[in-house]
């Protein structure tokens, strides 16, 4: 991956203003421009946020939503294939679809580059879609909700050939699995789901491409393509299924620049992007209900800073439900408070929440563990990867407890994973 130009100072942009970045590629491949931006006096927590729109040479046309507010974060996006030699990537502010509220946007910085066609990643860069935001509501409804902020991938080998599935990260979801749900669940408030899986020959040829459509059910594909051989799909339900034909002129290409990390839940690769965290958690605080002082002994869902998130990592025996246990002092409170419904129960669910007391901290929490509610025939083994709680704006805090293992059974369905010494 070969960075063509490295970031520079901040620009003002007002509505109708532009900036014309121009950068020079030493060889062709999927292009690549990292867009460090802000939007002044807008808030998520008010629903507010500015649009911006991206364009190299003139072609084919992108809008990234500024859901961070005022704070610059690194906008990461793909280009498309380009060409070696000059271009000029176009910034401009959208007026149209900003907030009234946004009355300029921060570039605070640009890196652009180039995935050569040598290069390993080559082939993960060259099918990543394209995501046409959600038009349910409004002409563009990522403007204020469930607005798409990250994509990542994992891969598969298997029998020559090699499976890319594409995941995307949302801010929420406005239907499906409520936030008591999600917390219990999944360990998140964001919405997290596979959009495009394609399956690849030794060579690189395409055998075959599926998304997940409403209903979470996979289809063939069988849409377009743009920014120089791209799938397109489009954000066409409430809780983040697609579909391969557009509704909504309005897209986005977000860069896959992360692969799920090994020996991590998919929840791991939030890590990186500890911005996001502090996105989701700003639009539950808009738009759910939160129980307030929080009562541990409630599932009603309270402010994600109450929670101790716990990450796991499921190593090898069969795929049971399981529910976490965090001991403060010597009470033990549960993720699932006993329901098997609550429980974390699936392939990719390995993570989940605690719900605390006020005035709970890494000092007070003395020990995690984990059960199984149905002992298995089978031993079932689980790695605890980190237990954090957010600080104070929302972002994930250093992990309170050092990666352990524990081995659930017939004999022994529950056990502690970490205690304090």
């Amino acid at each position: 991956m070969t960075p063509a130009h490295q970031p520079y100072g901040s620009v003002r942009l007002r509505a109708g203003g532009a900036l014309d970045h121009r950068f020079m590629l030493a060889d062709s491949g999927e292009a690549w421009g990292a867009l460090t931006l802000a939007a002044p006096d807008t808030s998520w927590l008010r629903g507010e946020s500015a649009v911006v729109a991206l364009t190299v040479d003139g072609g084919d046309r992108q809008e990234i939503i500024l859901a961070a507010g005022d704070e610059p974060v690194e906008y990461h996006r793909f280009l498309g294939r380009l060409a070696r030699g000059a271009h000029v990537l176009r910034i401009e502010m959208h007026p149209g679809l900003s907030s009234p509220a946004a009355q300029e946007v921060a570039v605070v910085g640009v890196r652009t580059g180039c995935v050569e066609d040598v290069d390993p990643a080559a082939r993960v860069w060259r099918h990543a879609p394209i995501i046409h935001y959600r038009a349910l509501d409004s002409p563009l409804d990522g403007v204020t909700t469930d607005t798409p902020l990250l994509l990542f991938y994992r891969t598969a080998a298997r029998d020559g050939m090699t499976s890319v599935e594409y995941h995307v990260v949302l801010s929420h979801e406005d239907a499906g699995t409520d936030l008591t749900g999600l917390l219990a669940r999944w360990g998140h408030t964001v919405d997290i789901e596979w959009v495009l899986r394609v399956t690849l020959d030794d060579a690189g040829g395409v055998i075959a491409e599926e998304f997940q459509g409403p209903g979470h059910r996979p289809h063939r594909y069988r849409g377009g393509r743009v920014f120089g051989g791209h799938p397109v799909l489009q954000i066409a339900t409430r809780n983040g299924m697609v579909v391969d034909r557009t509704a909504c002129p309005y897209r986005t290409a977000i860069a896959p620049a992360c692969a799920q990390p090994a020996g991590e839940p998919r929840e791991g690769v939030l890590q990186q992007f500890p911005w996001i965290y502090r996105i989701s958690a700003l639009e539950v605080l808009r738009q759910v209900p939160l129980e307030m002082p929080p009562m541990p002994e409630s599932p009603a869902p309270a402010d994600p800073r109450s929670y101790l998130f716990l990450q796991w990592r499921r190593l090898r025996g069969p795929v049971v439900p399981l529910e976490a246990s965090a001991r403060v002092g010597d009470t033990w409170y549960t993720s699932a408070w006993g329901r098997v419904d609550l429980m974390f129960d699936g392939a990719d669910a390995e993570s989940t929440a605690v719900k605390l007391a006020p005035g709970a901290t890494e000092t007070k929490i003395t020990g995690i563990a984990l059960r199984t509610p149905t002992p298995p025939s089978t031993p079932v083994e689980v790695a605890l990867v980190r237990a954090f709680f957010l600080d104070e704006a929302y972002r994930p805090r250093p992990s309170l407890a050092a990666p352990a293992a524990c081995r659930l059974s017939a004999g022994a369905p529950c056990r502690v994973v970490w205690a304090r010494q």
